[in-house]
Parts: structure tokens; C-alpha cells; sequence
């Protein structure tokens, strides 16, 4: 669970990279439940919120949902485990997404890192939209 400690460090990491107090927002730190609601907007002006679950963080890779069911190219759910599109298992109607592979993983990660890969992710979940290619065609696995 994070500490105090690394909460402060991550908080002053995302205000050293100019993110508006507004765009994001720490949540039970201190408690068994504590996640961190982020804004990523997309180059196409699009906003996504994410929810970085933060329970085993910074030892372990955090579950990162974007707060609605996102649905693919072909306008089925984005509910369940898909190699192709970067997603897991989903929970309270979220789309899960992929951003770490366990070998990629060290507790050193920060959490602006996992946004910019969730940037990432966003970027090319757009794009298989407009094209209809795999998220696979824009992004590599990193297991």
C-alpha cells in the first residue's frame, strides 16, 4: 500500500509535471482502498478518466480502469482479457487496461510513468476506432 511517504513524492511529481490540482485527485491514502482518479485528455481533445488502484502499489503493478465500458471498433464490450486490444477483466463497468507486463515492473515505476503509458494506451484505442486495427498494431507487449 502506498505511504505517506511515497504519496508525497508521487503528488509532487504530477504538479512538477504541470498538472492542474483539478486534473487529478488522491483518495483514501491511508486506508485499504486508496486509488488515484487521474484526467488523461487525448490529442483528439477527448477525456478519459482513469482510476489507478493504488492497494499494492508501489510493490505491485496497480489496476488501471478508464471509468466506463469502452467498446472496441466493432462496438462489442471492452469487458474481458484481450491480448490484441491491451485490456483485462473489467469491474464495475470499467474497462481494464494494460499497461505493464510483470517483467517491465519495478516498485521504482512512478505514477506519471503508468499515465503516460495509459496516454498511450488511449492514443492507440482511438486510433483502432478510426481504423479498426488491433491495439497490438500500435503498441508492443511488454510482459
Amino acid at each position: 500500500m502506498i505511504d505517506q511517504q511515497r504519496y508525497q513524492l508521487e503528488k509532487g511529481v504530477l504538479c512538477q509535471e504541470h498538472f492542474p490540482e483539478n486534473a487529478y485527485r488522491f483518495v483514501g491514502i491511508g486506508t485499504p482502498e486508496p486509488y488515484l482518479r487521474i484526467a488523461a485528455k487525448s490529442n483528439s481533445g477527448k477525456v478519459y478518466t482513469l482510476h489507478i488502484d493504488l492497494k499494492e502499489f508501489p510493490e505491485q503493478i496497480p489496476e488501471v480502469y478508464i471509468t466506463k465500458m469502452l467498446k472496441d471498433y466493432h462496438g462489442n464490450n471492452m469487458d474481458h482479457p484481450s491480448a490484441s486490444l491491451h485490456t483485462l477483466s473489467s469491474k464495475n463497468g470499467w474497462t481494464r487496461i494494460c499497461h505493464y507486463g510483470t517483467n517491465a515492473w519495478t516498485p521504482m515505476v512512478s505514477l506519471y510513468r503508468i499515465y503516460v503509458k495509459c496516454r498511450l494506451w488511449i492514443e492507440a484505442y482511438e486510433a483502432h476506432l478510426a481504423t479498426g486495427n488491433n491495439l497490438d498494431y500500435y503498441l508492443i507487449h511488454a510482459h
